[in-house]
């Protein structure tokens, strides 16, 4: 059955299905800072829409119901946040607010054990492998192909960078206790997983949830499933901060370099929502850059084709997979440094782009936001602790001097002699009073 003949059958989620899913969505963000936002993405048969909403409307039935079941969405391949974001501006791990799951997104069909259905492969999962190799979950999603395993942060925690990069020590490890089932290697906390009661486009397979009652964990008892660091690791961390200072100018390099590309991959995906996830023309190229920086950032080929593809899903229409992954495939063996001149030009970008994006720009508009940053500065220095110029300063103590010899009742011309201003002056000061 086609993806829009599964969409006509079931235009809309009953009222049972909207229980269901407000159920799980109170097990997945319990404890959640309400403010918080989470993003709703349907790759549906004619285009991709992101939606961000908040988390208490998320939660409110009433709500949900009116948000799902607007016409906006297919009921096929709509997925959520499993983590909230600061604002609706993007879903990347800078904007991510706090980190409520963890996420393992576990391939198995393309495993050995392919053959296996859904129900059976997480019989096998909790027999052999939930308590033993990996903590016990506190849901798994059958995504209508493949499993989500999902690990609840029992309370939800800020995203600072220390917290990112623990939460995705404790996922990269996690994935490759599983890697036998074709565990996602990448770490990634803008994952998302799929509404329960919907299909997935692959086979048309719907989306269920198995849960386990009570199971939640604090990110330090995930942190204990992590291998032991070595014994000399100490030591190396010791010796390390005692030589910072020799290699100040080596270690400064390396993390301009490896920030640059960092931020050259934010910027290409900053681009691509600017122009609306078209980028007609421009698709190829973009996911070519994008699976370059990546490659340099993550050291891992498997990973920069994964999140590449993934790049690609994002536009409006996505290129074939295999057509774009073939195509891109070159960095693989070799890797590019581009000068920002060069992807301006390969890509097109105006100057109104620019201006949205971090690094990709030009030396116009690196002289524009100097001169605006050294006026600011220059601003904040004719200012005092008070914010104020002298001017405005000197014009505040006379209307304090202004005010006690108004209360002792001198008259204007009294008031102008001990103030040495003029009648006139003394008049305008009264009316600002």
């Amino acid at each position: 059955m086609l993806a829009r003949e599964v969409q006509l059958e079931n235009s809309k989620f009953n009222d049972k299905e909207i229980k269901d899913i407000i159920e799980l969505l109170k097990i997945v963000l319990g404890r959640v800072d309400r403010n918080g936002y989470i993003r709703i993405l349907n790759t549906g048969t004619y285009k991709n829409i992101y939606k961000d909403y908040k988390v208490s409307d998320m939660l409110n039935a009433k709500k949900l119901n009116k948000i799902l079941n607007s016409g906006e969405f297919e009921l096929v391949n709509l997925f959520y946040s499993v983590n909230t974001y600061k604002t609706k501006s993007m879903a990347t791990e800078d904007n991510i607010f706090q980190i409520v799951n963890i996420l393992l997104d576990v391939d198995y069909k393309k495993s050995m054990y392919g053959k296996l259905n859904s129900k059976q492969f997480i019989d096998m999962l909790e027999h052999d492998i939930f308590g033993q190799v990996v903590p016990t979950p506190s849901a798994t999603i059958f995504t209508g192909n493949n499993v989500h395993v999902i690990y609840k942060l029992k309370y939800s925690v800020n995203a600072t960078d220390k917290a990112k990069i623990l939460a995705k020590r404790v996922q990269k490890h996690l994935t490759a206790e599983l890697k036998e089932f074709n565990a996602d290697r990448s770490s990634n906390l803008t994952t998302l997983t799929r509404f329960i009661h919907t299909h997935n486009s692959k086979n048309m397979g719907k989306v269920s949830v198995k849960t386990y009652k009570n199971i939640s964990y604090e990110l330090r008892e995930l942190q204990e499933w992590l291998p032991s660091l070595p014994s000399w690791y100490q030591k190396w961390k010791e010796n390390k901060k005692n030589k910072k200072e020799n290699n100040k100018g080596k270690v400064t390099r390396f993390h301009t370099e490896y920030s640059l590309l960092i931020t050259r991959v934010k910027d290409l995906e900053k681009l691509q929502e600017l122009r609306n996830f078209r980028c007609y023309g421009y698709r190829e190229i973009m996911c070519f850059l994008y699976r370059n920086f990546v490659i340099q950032v993550e050291c891992d080929s498997k990973v920069a084709e994964e999140r590449m593809l993934e790049f690609n899903s994002k536009f409006q229409r996505p290129l074939k997979e295999n057509r774009i992954e073939s195509k891109t495939r070159i960095v693989e063996r070799h890797t590019y440094r581009y000068r920002n001149d060069t992807i301006i030009t390969l890509l097109d970008i105006i100057k109104d782009e620019q201006k949205e994006l971090d690094t990709v720009i030009s030396k116009e508009e690196k002289g524009r936001r100097n001169n605006e940053r050294t006026k600011e500065v220059n601003k904040t220095k004719r200012r005092n602790s008070k914010g104020l110029t002298k001017r405005e300063q000197q014009k505040q103590d006379k209307l304090k001097q202004l005010m006690k010899l108004i209360d002792r009742e001198h008259t204007n011309k009294e008031i102008a002699d001990i103030m040495g201003l003029k009648i006139r002056q003394v008049q305008y000061l009264k009316k600002e009073l």
